[in-house]
């Protein structure tokens, strides 16, 4: 066979590319991988995200996780009303208090009752937490360390299924379920609130329900005790 007779099988067989179009081809390869590795990420991602809890334990009690509001937020015009109810708590010097949010809490167990966590109360019920706000902030903190809001204002359909005592009171977003952040027993607890409870006395409109746990309610909405 001929030298040129096998130059040319040779190119036959490997056909030689233009510099320019191996490049492309490699260039093409590289974004295709990098494209396949972004995605993956991105499933992954939504994966986990799909696979986390839509509370936080706190105490035994399931609280709503800060992922969960933030899909709460983003529903319907529910950001607007939020920011109102904030600006007006902060006109009645209450707010930060507690973060907005957690007086959108319906309670802990609104997996079970296959409600929303958070409901919005109406505008005409934004007064009735200010006289309770002020009460915690300005008498129970100072008395038994910081507190966490177990469940606030709660809506009409949650109301009737949970059917628990003082739920008129959250109905009408004057009542509060809190649990205290620190280490204080149930005997400490309820010595404190009750002897709170007597000082202040009936001028306070305070209501206060101290439950066999660390959880207690508290409202201005008549006084009482139970």
């Amino acid at each position: 066979m001929s030298a040129g007779n096998s130059f040319t099988r040779f190119e036959t067989l490997y056909p030689h590319k233009p510099p320019g179009q191996r490049v492309n081809r490699v260039v093409v390869g590289t974004l295709i991988l990098i494209l396949s590795a972004i995605l993956l990420a991105l499933w992954l991602f939504l994966y986990f995200i799909s696979q986390e809890k839509p509370y936080v334990e706190l105490k035994g009690h399931r609280i709503a996780s800060e992922g969960t509001f933030d899909k709460f937020l983003r529903s319907g015009n529910n950001r607007a009303q939020i920011q109102a109810l904030n600006q007006f708590l902060q006109e009645r010097g209450v707010v930060g208090v507690f973060p907005v949010q957690d007086l959108l809490r319906q309670g802990s167990d609104w997996l079970d009752l296959k409600e929303a966590p958070f409901a919005i109360p109406p505008r005409s019920q934004w007064p009735n937490i200010v006289s309770t706000l002020t009460l915690v902030r300005d008498h129970v903190v100072p008395l038994i360390g910081p507190v966490a809001v177990v469940s606030a204002f709660r809506s009409d359909t949650y109301n009737r299924k949970f059917q628990g005592r003082d739920s008129a009171r959250h109905r009408n977003f004057c009542g509060l379920d809190l649990i205290p952040k620190s280490n204080i027993g149930h005997k400490e607890l309820k010595e404190e609130l009750t002897a709170m409870h007597a000082r202040l006395g009936p001028d306070s409109n305070l209501g206060l329900e101290l439950t066999e746990e660390i959880l207690f309610h508290i409202d201005t909405c008549g006084y009482r005790t139970r």
